[in-house]
């Protein structure tokens, strides 16, 4: 009877991996990674970091405006100094956080997502852009990181994985997660598209914003190649206003991520609300 005493050693030698394995994936999944914290910042710094990344959205404004001041003059027959085509522009991690924190605060944000997730972070990493919150019902850390970039001047925002905790969740499991998120993006699509306005000095209403990004998260999650346009917010007003940019460039390292633009003239401005006005 060796074979049973061998068979009965191998099953229970499959049931302890087993548990092994399940008891792994359980504290991994509970795990948390390194960079996301529940506070990653105290109040003041959270302020100083979105004034920083302000700066930078003010200070692209006003570079399109003198593109644009120096499109009239010289339609005019006197133009005045031509100001440089693109510009570079940074945000660090922080700036992003304190950035986000504060359009958050200003426009209740959390009020629509708070039954859902907590403590939302982006992160950057060499190439990714990784973003994070407390998944309510699950009681762990969701991730997504997502690796930019450019190519035939098209934007890709690539999912490369998806984490819950330390562990990454396979593709069949996310898939329900995923054609909910889009059923709720389509719901509220046509609304944001009838809505969408851009006006002739190029600041875009939150309608065309959310149209916009809300098209550009249905391509990430479908892998598909996007217009590669931007948004800039730059007012927080009653009527917010942002800009939209085309990026020509965009790199991340050392937690920071760089974006070379380029404004839209009035012929792309027209093009792009006519495209955001428009089913796909």
């Amino acid at each position: 009877m060796k074979w049973i005493k061998r068979l009965l050693l191998l099953t229970l030698f499959l049931a302890v991996f087993a548990l092994a394995l399940i008891a792994g994936a359980y504290f991994m999944s509970r795990g948390q990674p390194e960079w996301y914290t529940r506070q990653p910042m105290d109040p003041a710094q959270l302020e100083a970091a979105a004034a920083r990344a302000e700066h930078q959205m003010q200070r692209t404004v006003s570079w399109a405006q003198d593109q644009q001041a120096y499109a009239v003059s010289s339609a005019r027959g006197a133009p005045s100094t031509n100001p440089s085509k693109s510009i570079d522009i940074t945000f660090t991690q922080d700036e992003l956080n304190g950035f986000f924190h504060k359009w958050d605060s200003t426009f209740g944000w959390s009020t629509a997502y708070s039954r859902y997730i907590s403590d939302p972070q982006i992160a950057l990493r060499d190439g990714r852009l990784i973003l994070a919150a407390t998944v309510n019902d699950l009681g762990s850390v969701v991730s997504i990181e997502l690796t930019p970039h450019l190519e035939k001047d098209q934007l890709y925002l690539s999912i490369s994985r998806v984490l819950a905790g330390k562990l990454p969740l396979p593709t069949a499991l996310l898939s329900h997660y995923r054609q909910q998120l889009e059923s709720a993006i389509n719901t509220k699509l046509p609304d944001w598209r009838n809505g969408a306005d851009i006006a002739p000095q190029g600041g875009a209403n939150p309608d065309a914003v959310s149209a916009a990004m809300s098209q550009l998260l249905l391509d990430a999650l479908q892998d598909r190649p996007a217009p590669p346009v931007l948004f800039l917010p730059y007012s927080m007003q009653s009527h917010p206003k942002s800009l939209p940019v085309k990026v020509t460039d965009l790199h991340i390292e050392d937690r920071t991520l760089t974006m070379t633009v380029e404004p839209l003239d009035s012929h792309d401005r027209a093009a792009l609300l006519d495209r955001l006005r428009s089913s796909p």
